[in-house]
C-alpha cells in the first residue's frame, strides 16, 4: 500500500541488486498486530509530529533516513491508512511487502560477507594493460542517479533526471553503485575497489527517486533520450539494471522494442537476468530479448580461479518463455564493493553492507551487469568501430567455460582481457552474433510489460492512489503502442514524448576541477540536493507529484 500527501512513493520494492528486505509483516499467532515496516516522509523533518503520530499509532520509530527527511518505523498494519492522511506525515511507503521471488528478499543474508577482493582477477582484468581505461567510451547508466564520489574525478558528462527532483543526485543507493563498477577508479581506496573500465565517461539516466520506484513508461522516455544523444555524449554503452516480470513475446513488447532501437543505433546495451532464483523461464524483460547482452550472477567462492565457480542461487535462468537461451553470460555478483551514496536510502537501511564510509557491498545481477557494462567500454576503446552485434560475439566467444552446462550459466564467465583482446583484433568482424534475428514491433500492450509491475496514481488528487489498469502511461495519457512505435526518435522528434516536459539534463562534473579530499567522510542530507528541485531549475512538473509506482523493478 503506498500513501501520499506531497510526494513519490511506491507499495512495494525490490531492488534486487541492493534490495531493502527485512520482513514488511511480521508474522503473528491469532490475536496479535500484524505489524508493517515502512518507510516515513515528513513534511517538516525538524518537527517531531509525524514521530509523535506513528508512536501514537502503537509504531516503533527506527532508523533516521536525513537524506529523505524521514525514518524507518515499524507500525500496526491497521494504522495505514490513518497516518497517511495524518498532517506531518507527506508519505508512507511499504518496505518490502511485496518481491519478486524468496531469493530477493533473502540477498540481504549476503551483506555479512567479507567483500569480494578477487573478483577483477576472475574475470582477468589485471592482465589488460593500464592504458585501456575506456578512455573516450562513454557508458549511459539507467538508473536511480549518481551522487558526486571521488572515484568519478570529473567523468559525469551530463545528469539526466525524468523525476521531479530534476537534479540527477541519487537518493536511493543503486545507482551510484552500479556506476563505480562501471568506471570508478578506486582513488578513495587506493585502488581496491576500483571499477572496471578507471577511464570511461559516465551519462547518468536517473528515472527514480529515494524509494527506488520507476515505470515501464518512464523508462521508455529515458531510452528514447538516451538514443536522440548517443552522438553528443559518445555513449556506446547502455547500462540497464531495470527490469520486470512480464510475459509477454519480446516481438511484440515495447520495452524490448525500444532497447533494440539503442541496438541498432550502435549502442550495445547490457542488461541483468533479474534475481528470481532457479526454476528456469524466469529471465526479466528486457533481458530476455534476443538481441541485447543479458547478464547473469556468478559466486566466485572466494577464488581467483573460475573452476570452481557456480551460478549464484539467486540469479534467474532460461530459457525465456520463447525459448531464447539466457543469460548470455555470467560475471562476479556476491558481496562485490563499489561506491556508496553516503546517506541515501540504501546506505542507511543496511549498515553491514558498508565499507568504511565511502564504499558499500551489493549482491545481484545489477552488479555482475555492471561489471560487464564496463569490460564492454574497454572493448569499444581498443576497438571504436566495433558494431554491437560483434561486441556481443566478442564476449560470448571469449568466456572462461568452466561453468558451461550450469543452468543459469550461458557461455560461461566473462573473460575481459579474452574479450579486449578478441575486439582489438576484430576476431568477430566476419562473425557477428544476432544474424537474422527479427526486431520487435513494438505494437505490444504496455500494460503487459509492466505486469505485476504496475504504476498507481492519484487520478482524483485526494490522497488515495488508485493502481493504473490498462494501456495508459504514468502521467495518465492514453498509450498508443502503434503510433508510438511508428514515430522517429531523434531530438526533433523528442520534444512530443510525453516526458519531455520532465526531463531535465544537468551538465557533469567535467568542467568543474574539485578536490577529492574535500568529499571525505560525504553525507548527504535533504538539503544537498534541494536546490536541484524542478521549481528552483525553473520547470513545473505539473501533476508529476502525484504519481506512485510499484517498483519491482531493479536487479
Amino acid at each position: 500500500m503506498t500513501l501520499r500527501r506531497s510526494a513519490l512513493f511506491v507499495t512495494a520494492l525490490a531492488l534486487t541488486a541492493s534490495v531493502i528486505t527485512p520482513a514488511a509483516v511480521t508474522a503473528s499467532a491469532a490475536g496479535e498486530v500484524h505489524m508493517v515496516s515502512v518507510i516515513v516522509s515528513e513534511t517538516a523533518p525538524e518537527s517531531s509530529v509525524a514521530e509523535g503520530a506513528v508512536t501514537a499509532a502503537g509504531g516503533d520509530i527506527g532508523r533516521r533516513l536525513g537524506l529523505i527527511g524521514g525514518f524507518a518505523a515499524t507500525i500496526p498494519a491497521s494504522s495505514l491508512a490513518m497516518l497517511g492522511r495524518t498532517p506531518g506525515i507527506a508519505g508512507l511507503w511499504t518496505d518490502g511487502s511485496v518481491t519478486l521471488s524468496d531469493f530477493e528478499a533473502d540477498l540481504e543474508q549476503y551483506d555479512p560477507l567479507p567483500p569480494n577482493t578477487v573478483w577483477r582477477a576472475a574475470i582477468g582484468l589485471p592482465s589488460i594493460p593500464q592504458e585501456t581505461n575506456g578512455a573516450g567510451v562513454t557508458v549511459a547508466v539507467l538508473d536511480t542517479g549518481v551522487t558526486r564520489h571521488p572515484d568519478l574525478g570529473n567523468r559525469v558528462r551530463a545528469r539526466v533526471d525524468l523525476t521531479p527532483d530534476g537534479g540527477g543526485y541519487d537518493t536511493f543507493g543503486h545507482g551510484t553503485h552500479m556506476t563505480g563498477l562501471v568506471a570508478g577508479n578506486g582513488q578513495r581506496s587506493g585502488g581496491q575497489w576500483a571499477g572496471v573500465a578507471t577511464g570511461a565517461n559516465i551519462v547518468s539516466v536517473r528515472v527514480s527517486e529515494w524509494n527506488g520506484a520507476t515505470d515501464v513508461s518512464e523508462v521508455l522516455g529515458a531510452l528514447e533520450w538516451i538514443h536522440n544523444n548517443a552522438s553528443r555524449y559518445g555513449i556506446r554503452v547502455l547500462n540497464l539494471s531495470f527490469g520486470t516480470d512480464s510475459t509477454q513475446k519480446h516481438e511484440l513488447d515495447p520495452l524490448n522494442h525500444a532497447v533494440q532501437r539503442l541496438w541498432h543505433a550502435g549502442i550495445l546495451v547490457v542488461v541483468a537476468a533479474g534475481n528470481r532464483g532457479e526454476g528456469g523461464q524466469n529471465i526479466d524483460k528486457p533481458g530476455d530479448d534476443p538481441f541485447v547482452v543479458t547478464v547473469g550472477a556468478a559466486d566466485t567462492v572466494g577464488t581467483a580461479d573460475p573452476a570452481d565457480d557456480t551460478v549464484a542461487p539467486f540469479s534467474s535462468r532460461g530459457p525465456t518463455g520463447e525459448n531464447v537461451d539466457k543469460p548470455d553470460l555470467v560475471a562476479p555478483g556476491i558481496s562485490i564493493v563499489s561506491q556508496a551514496a553516503a546517506g541515501s536510502t540504501l546506505y542507511e537501511m543496511r549498515p553491514a553492507a558498508r565499507v568504511g564510509t565511502q564504499y558499500f557491498k551489493g549482491h545481484g545481477t545489477s552488479q555482475a551487469t555492471a561489471i560487464v557494462s564496463g569490460v564492454a567500454a574497454l572493448m569499444f576503446q581498443a576497438a571504436p568501430s566495433m558494431t554491437p552485434n560483434e561486441a556481443k560475439a566478442a564476449l560470448l566467444g571469449t568466456t572462461d567455460p568452466a561453468m558451461v552446462g550450469q543452468a543459469g550459466a550461458g557461455a560461461g564467465l566473462v573473460d575481459a582481457a579474452a574479450a579486449v583482446g578478441a575486439a582489438r583484433s576484430r576476431a568477430f568482424v566476419n562473425d557477428p552474433a544476432n544474424v537474422g534475428l527479427a526486431r520487435s514491433t513494438g505494437t505490444g500492450s504496455i500494460d503487459s510489460s509492466r505486469d505485476n509491475a504496475k504504476p498507481y496514481t492519484d487520478f482524483n488528487g485526494d490522497g488515495v492512489p488508485e493502481q493504473v489498469s490498462g494501456d495508459i502511461d504514468a502521467l495518465g495519457n492514453a498509450f498508443n503502442s502503434g503510433a508510438w512505435a511508428a514515430r522517429a526518435w531523434n531530438a526533433s522528434t523528442y520534444p512530443n514524448s510525453p516526458w519531455a516536459r520532465f526531463t531535465n539534463v544537468s551538465a557533469g562534473w567535467r568542467a568543474t576541477p574539485w578536490t577529492p579530499g574535500a568529499w571525505a567522510g560525504l553525507g548527504w542530507d535533504e538539503q544537498s540536493w534541494a536546490a536541484s528541485s524542478w521549481q528552483e531549475a525553473g520547470l513545473n512538473p505539473g501533476n508529476w507529484t502525484a504519481r506512485y509506482w510499484r517498483a519491482e523493478a531493479w536487479n
